[in-house]
């Protein structure tokens, strides 16, 4: 764990773009019995909170009006036209770009997923190849020459991704092309776009614009999870944001505010001035925040800035709640004390289940891992992998036998496709197409207590935002 930890703080700056980026249909597919065996319910509830199983009037991607206004909205892209690129009558190829610095497991989780559909005799009799993962090394070109390889040469049909350079080049060109494919939903080819699958909806919330989307929603689940964890009335939050000088800084800036205050808080301090030079005295922006007397500070910088901001708020006397996106990773916190001690009291917004609930998915996941030969260790990037999977091999059990564009755009973005229904403890359920429009609107808020996380707020899900 210990080489790892120089990677992981090139993850947090790519989860924290993804926090700025937070703001995605009917019946559910059939699971078949023998290739999905434990995923995903969403749970707990709170003043705010609502489960997706309840149906109806979760008001995000999982249903309720938000949702049946977003399932009208209209997709850019084809329709399908019946291609069968890397279908044959045994196999689907598949193929994945990521970043691996970045991201340390995704590939197994991908492949645990995978293999557990495959030794189950595949999906509709067909295997799952999934091709070695190329990594784009954070690089936008890199990113488009491999999308474009696996598509053109390797013939793939589907496509997976974790990375933050999957730009428009690189989805335009799969959204144009008739090629699924899946990520996590905060950048703009997640929205919007038929062919485009984020893991846990469209996160694009005040980003987009209604050129781009016919509807758009903020994640409740931004605001409301921390406020129940943290006991407060909504109108008795004071916040104070400090967001790093960036255009990802900016933009999850503007989305903090407008749901924080649509919640009834106030925002006594919001600032997208932290510098993106690393090693930066925090001392004038912590100061600054402790004098707007917040109750509720959410850090919103990357990984590496995280620990030496919430140490200086504890120490210049802040006594509130501290929170941010970006310090949900296992395992981190025992390979390095000085870090755990920095953080130590803080609290963490994860929109993954996190491992420590211990869930049936979370024991399921854990169980493909070893059976696929990997270590059972449940990193962010392998959750993120393994969710995308479950969400492909769900997709191919509702499109059916026969397997081409057509009937795949029908199936899945005609209006009688849930993802996730079948799963106890798992991911928010969405439903397609307006999980293209909206987010599912999940997450868990655990606090860090020594070398540990200890679940606070338990994964749920929440009300979205209506912004258009």
């Amino acid at each position: 764990m210990g080489r790892r930890i120089s990677h992981l703080a090139v993850a947090g700056v790519l989860v924290a773009l993804v926090a700025a980026g937070c703001s995605s249909s009917k019946s559910s597919s059939s699971a078949a019995s023998n290739t999905t065996a434990a995923p995903s319910a969403t749970t707990a509830a709170g003043s705010t909170a609502t489960t997706a199983a309840s149906g109806g009037e979760a008001g995000n991607a999982s249903g309720g009006a938000l949702e049946q206004l977003a399932a009208t909205g209209a997709l850019t892209g084809p329709t399908g036209t019946g291609l069968t690129r890397g279908v044959t009558s045994t196999s689907v190829t598949v193929g994945c770009v990521y970043t691996a610095q970045s991201f340390a497991g995704y590939a197994q989780g991908l492949a645990a997923r995978i293999d557990r559909a495959n030794k189950a005799g595949g999906v509709n009799g067909r295997m799952i190849n999934l091709l070695p993962c190329k990594d784009d090394a954070n690089t936008a070109q890199t990113n488009l020459q491999e999308v474009q390889q696996l598509v053109n040469q390797n013939n793939v049909f589907a496509l997976f991704s974790l990375t933050q350079a999957i730009l428009p080049g690189s989805t335009d060109f799969l959204n144009n092309n008739q090629v699924p494919y899946y990520g996590w939903g905060f950048l703009p080819g997640f929205c919007g776009a038929r062919w485009g699958f984020g893991w846990d909806g469209c996160l694009e919330g005040n980003a987009a614009t209604p050129s781009q989307v016919s509807h758009a929603a903020i994640a409740g689940s931004l605001a409301d999870a921390i406020i129940k964890a943290s006991g407060l009335a909504d109108t008795d939050v004071k916040l104070a944001v400090q967001s790093e000088n960036s255009a990802a800084g900016k933009v999850g800036s503007s989305q903090y505010t407008t749901l924080f205050k649509a919640r009834g808080a106030q925002v006594v301090y919001n600032e997208t001035n932290f510098p993106t030079t690393p090693g930066a005295d925090v001392t004038p922006y912590v100061q600054a925040m402790i004098a707007a007397k917040p109750n509720i500070v959410m850090i919103s910088t990357p990984f590496q800035d995280v620990g030496p901001l919430a140490a200086g708020l504890k120490s210049g006397g802040y006594t509130g709640i501290i929170f941010d996106f970006t310090n949900y990773i296992p395992g981190l916190l025992a390979s390095s004390p000085q870090l755990a001690q920095a953080l130590s009291g803080e609290y963490v917004n994860t929109q993954v289940v996190p491992q420590e609930e211990n869930t049936p998915w979370i024991q399921q996941e854990v169980a493909d891992l070893q059976a696929s030969g990997q270590k059972p260790f449940v990193t962010l990037g392998g959750a993120m992998g393994y969710e995308e999977a479950e969400l492909f091999i769900e997709q191919l059990q509702a499109v059916g036998q026969t397997l081409d564009t057509k009937t795949w755009d029908t199936a899945i973005n005609g209006g009688s496709f849930t993802s996730y229904t079948g799963i106890t403890g798992g991911p928010g359920v969405i439903k397609w197409p307006a999980g293209h429009l909206l987010p599912a609107d999940c997450a868990a808020i655990l606090k860090i207590t020594g070398t540990s996380y200890q679940v606070v707020t338990p994964f749920a899900c929440y009300q979205s935002l209506k912004l258009f």
